[in-house]
């Protein structure tokens, strides 16, 4: 038969209450996690849901819109026709608008050199000290042997 001192039984009774609390503090929080984890999901089903139902509404729309676009475009003939000419005329005027700045893309060139040969920018610059009073020449370069 084996005898247990007082102290010692306290002690092992102090230590085991301390597990249990432990132990039910940890089982609290887990069920505590896994309810918020449920009604997570079942929040985001239910958002899901309504986002697929007011995605297959939308899907339903646009395919009925889009018949009724097709249906205008070929029962309207003279809507067809105005588009066509639409179509076409922008295309003239969109011509023109790059002809144009290619005319004065070739003008601005022009203009360009113009103003080099007036300010002596056309040929290779020798010596800058007309528009430079402090320019000095840079040091001509030692010609290396082979």
């Amino acid at each position: 038969m084996w005898f247990v001192t007082r102290r010692r039984y306290e002690d092992e009774l102090a230590a085991a209450k301390h597990e249990i609390r432990r132990q039910r503090e940890r089982a609290e929080a887990a069920e505590e996690k896994a309810s918020t984890a449920e009604f997570n999901r079942e929040q985001i089903l239910r958002q899901l849901a309504e986002a697929d139902a007011a995605n297959r509404r939308l899907h339903g729309r646009n395919l009925e819109l889009g018949k009724q676009v097709s249906a205008l475009a070929e029962s309207d003939l003279e809507y067809a026709a105005h588009l066509e000419r639409r179509v076409a005329r922008l295309k003239k005027v969109g011509k023109r608008i790059v002809a144009a700045w290619a005319r004065e893309q070739r003008r601005a060139d022009r203009l360009q050199e113009r103003l080099d040969d007036a300010v002596g920018l056309s040929t290779t610059i020798v010596d800058s000290g007309r528009w430079q009073p402090g320019y000095k020449p840079a040091p001509p370069k030692p010609e290396v042997a082979p």
